[in-house]
């Protein structure tokens, strides 16, 4: 008998593997070690037939299926819904947080964090509504000839892009972003609370510069996207 050992990462690769031997419909891997599926143990998602054995993978956890293994994947009809866009709200969310430290105090936010916590999260029942509806409908309109996880990719690439472009155009013009028409587009970003609240609103104007920047550039990238609109922004640099 050969004694051999394995490294922390190959163990706990083999505990997810467990994983395997389950059939559904929907798996959401919120967790895990970083491709824990890859190129040499993805077929293991078929049965013995060689079909899936399940439908649709929206990945919660960070690169957990490699590049080529969501490939693979996807050609045998699984629909995969990659880190970039499943994540979204986890990043959206921590810029709520950042929000609330700026227009309240502790104690304002305990007191009000039930209702500021329920307008964070219709806003990223939203927002994940509206980019998956944008993947399936870009999915179509190619004719299911490119993969969900490359329209993300270019999704994600196509908002970056613009917010790049947009946070320079308000950062060469330092007061542009208090002009009323982007003080209600930073307004309309935020939580219901904060639009409704006297008190609260009237603090918007202590963001910093630099965070409405970023607010505005990020909601205006966004929503151009999303409504296809994005091709003026190229247009305006």
């Amino acid at each position: 008998m050969e004694e051999t050992w394995i490294t922390v990462d190959e163990f706990y690769k083999e505990m997810d593997e467990l994983l395997f031997t389950v059939s559904t419909d929907l798996f959401l891997p919120c967790g895990g070690r970083p491709e824990t599926i890859d190129g040499n143990n993805w077929h293991r998602v078929l049965d013995s037939g060689g079909n899936p054995t399940l439908r649709v993978i929206t990945e919660g956890a960070n690169s957990f299926i490699t590049p080529a293994a969501r490939s693979e994947i996807q050609k045998k009809g699984v629909i995969v819904l990659r880190d970039a866009s499943a994540n979204k709200c986890g990043v959206i969310s921590s810029s709520y947080e950042i929000i609330a430290n700026l227009l309240m105090t502790a104690k304002e936010f305990l007191a009000h964090k039930e209702a500021y916590v329920q307008d964070v999260l219709a806003i990223l029942e939203k927002r994940a509504e509206e980019e998956a509806n944008l993947i399936f409908r870009r999915y179509r309109e190619a004719d299911g000839k490119l993969f969900y996880t490359d329209i993300s990719n270019a999704i994600s690439g196509e908002i970056n892009d613009h917010y790049a472009k947009l946070f320079t155009y308000f950062q060469s013009r330092p007061d542009l972003c208090d002009h009323p028409l982007f003080a209600k587009v930073l307004l309309n970003h935020l939580p219901a609370l904060i639009r409704e609240n006297a008190t609260f609103k009237g603090r918007v104007k202590r963001i910093p510069q630099k965070i409405k920047r970023a607010i505005l550039s990020s909601e205006i990238a966004t929503r151009s996207c999303i409504t296809e609109g994005g091709k003026w922004i190229s247009k305006a640099d």
